[in-house]
């Protein structure tokens, strides 16, 4: 099979010795990502705290702009996390949870961290209702849709389910979720870089993710995006400093402060720099490549891999029908661990 990414390959220094099969759980790392830490190192071991002023203040607009293109998503509508959890949390945070919009709706398939979070918040006053899933790899959208009612604050759930790589139809939870008044969050980690995404046409009201697993960015580059027209609306009670109009002029103010006009109001403190320069290259190696592109491909390997694993009698537990699933494929294997 014709690789159509070989000259992308001496970009990945791990290829050189290694047939790397995890970009599900971590991203390989290009070459050039040392020198885009060199560059953080070096600001601040020049300039000090001008660092702030020039490249390290610069970089979070650039991974913002970067991410957003990703997402297809309008200026203006995202932010970096240090992770999805924290990117979750700063939304929940904007709901009062005692009223009658109480109900928050999940299924059995999300990743591990979904559920302290969203289950944290029954002290709060909300109710958690869990939609299971038949077989362990997707759930019927139909029967998530049954469980949003005119109660449900929000549907977090999965672009794409980590266990098995089953991805999800979001647009329609996001129509059904918006006939009844409740908001949808999507969970990108395992589908942004693998398969393309369009946060307008999948007409989500948030959308979540990470750098670390398909888009070679390492951890602690997360993100949030916000629908451009809640953003002005919705005041997360989790923040900080750089989620104030004026961070600088209201550092060591002791009221409440002012919350920033625009989605930099779901900021918290300070956002992890370091991070946001490890992502650089990973983001901008996946953006050259074209992800429909790396869509295509993907959906051939992965299929072949099937084949494969199928003719060795294992059992495969990703869909069998590569439109239904992300780049990664998940069978079971008598030495899997």
């Amino acid at each position: 099979m014709k690789h159509p990414f070989a000259h992308l390959r001496e970009a990945f220094p791990i290829l050189e010795h290694k047939t790397y099969l995890a970009s599900h759980s971590l991203g390989a790392v290009p070459t050039a990502t040392q020198g885009a830490l060199q560059e953080y190192y070096d600001a601040w071991a020049q300039d000090g705290i001008l660092a702030w002023e020039g490249p390290w203040y610069e970089a979070i607009g650039t991974f913002t702009h970067n991410i957003e293109r990703v997402l297809r998503a309008p200026s203006g509508t995202v932010v970096p996390m240090t992770n999805a959890t924290r990117a979750m949390a700063a939304v929940a945070s904007c709901f009062d949870w005692s009223g009658n919009r109480d109900k928050i709706v999940l299924t059995d398939l999300e990743f591990t961290t979904s559920y302290p979070l969203w289950r944290g918040l029954e002290r709060l006053g909300a109710q958690v209702e869990i939609v299971e899933s038949p077989d362990g790899i997707t759930v019927p959208t139909q029967d998530l849709i049954e469980a949003i009612d005119e109660r449900t604050r929000i549907v977090p759930t999965s672009h794409v389910y980590f266990r098995s790589g089953a991805i999800q139809d979001l647009a329609t939870v996001a129509r059904a979720a918006h006939e009844k008044g409740a908001f949808v969050l999507g969970d990108g980690y395992q589908a942004v870089g693998t398969v393309p995404v369009d946060v307008q046409a999948l007409d989500v009201d948030f959308y979540v993710g990470g750098s670390h697993k398909w888009l070679c960015g390492g951890p602690g580059a997360g993100y949030l995006y916000v629908r451009e027209s809640l953003v002005g609306q919705l005041r997360p009670r989790l923040t900080g400093w750089f989620g104030l109009e004026s961070t600088f002029e209201y550092e060591f103010d002791a009221g409440p402060g002012m919350p920033a006009r625009g989605v930099e109001r779901f900021l918290g403190g300070t956002p992890a720099i370091p991070a946001l320069f490890a992502a650089r290259e990973g983001i901008a190696t996946v953006r050259r490549a074209g992800i429909p592109d790396i869509r295509a491909y993907s959906q051939k390997v992965t299929q072949a891999l099937l084949e494969e694993v199928e003719d060795r009698g294992w059992t495969v537990s990703s869909p069998q029908d590569p439109a239904d699933r992300s780049g990664m494929l998940c069978f079971q294997h008598p030495d899997g661990e």
